[in-house]
């Protein structure tokens, strides 16, 4: 498996082509040569007098219409960032009025290899409400960045939640084009959390791993009361990782969304780029 194509959602009020899941997405398809297809969409609002009264209303319009107007601004920076690091990129802006915008991300991230997203809950239509129906519908790995990254992409040093469960699992094998291109990877387990019911040992995993070309050590770790998603996001930064990989953990009735504890936390406020599989 590799990464022929890469997914960003991006909203046009947070987008910056030099920070957070935007400059992260360019970086990542760069490096692995391939095609980038992000969602730079208007907004299709509808604000019923009757509910909120006129004079909202008519403020409610004017913040969307001032929102949709600056898609082309925001559309076009994003195409002259990756003409600028040679990536080739497809920039949609037109919107299907047959869905909402957490639709049409999951429709089209489902073509690609894998998604990245941001979690800002600025402006009308967070990046956190994406990423979430992101990782719970597209079937596909999603990145999530904090708001603040900068630095880009980088995947020399990876932190693994392991758990011996499926998401854990699916994690990994989803995160293998990347696991294979870093110089250090630890999978980490938290003892005191849970009895594991597994007939495998931390030998199992880690030879398993080697047959896919990805050198890795396991450690074992106590979570000593904290919660889990703090405990991981900790681990990860000790050992100054560059990408956590977890399995997400929820579920989803109606968009309407159930998120495990260690999910919740991280995608909360993430410490550092964290890959999502479910």
């Amino acid at each position: 498996m590799t990464i022929k194509t890469v997914f960003l959602h991006a909203a046009s009020e947070t987008l910056d082509p030099g920070r957070s899941a935007a400059h992260y997405a360019l970086g990542l398809a760069r490096h692995f040569e391939a095609h980038l297809d992000a969602l730079v969409l208007e907004l299709d609002v509808v604000t019923p007098k009757s509910f909120y009264g006129r004079q909202i209303a008519t403020d409610h319009r004017a913040q969307v219409g001032q929102r949709n107007a600056d898609v082309a601004t925001a559309a076009a920076a994003l195409r002259e960032a990756a003409d600028t690091r040679g990536v080739d990129a497809t920039v949609i802006t037109e919107r299907s009025h047959v869905h909402s915008t957490p639709e049409i991300a999951v429709d089209y991230a489902r073509l690609a290899d894998i998604a990245v997203a941001g979690v800002c809950q600025e402006g009308l239509l967070s990046e956190r409400t994406i990423a979430e129906a992101l990782i719970f519908e597209s079937g596909r790995p999603v990145l999530v960045v904090p708001v603040d990254h900068d630095t880009g992409f980088a995947a020399r040093l990876i932190v693994v939640g392991w758990d011996y469960s499926r998401t854990a699992a699916r994690a990994v094998a989803d995160a293998l084009p990347l696991l294979r291109m870093a110089q250090d990877v630890t999978l980490v387990s938290f003892g005191d959390d849970m009895d594991f019911a597994t007939s495998l040992s931390p030998e199992d995993v880690v030879a398993a791993l080697r047959r896919h070309g990805v050198e890795s050590r396991f450690e074992q770790m106590e979570r000593r009361g904290r919660d889990i998603g703090e405990a991981i996001s900790n681990a990860a930064a000790e050992r100054e990782a560059d990408l956590l990989v977890i399995g997400g953990f929820g579920q989803s009735r109606a968009r309407s969304f159930v998120l495990g504890g260690a999910t919740r936390t991280i995608l909360a406020a993430p410490a550092l780029p964290t890959l999502f599989s479910h």
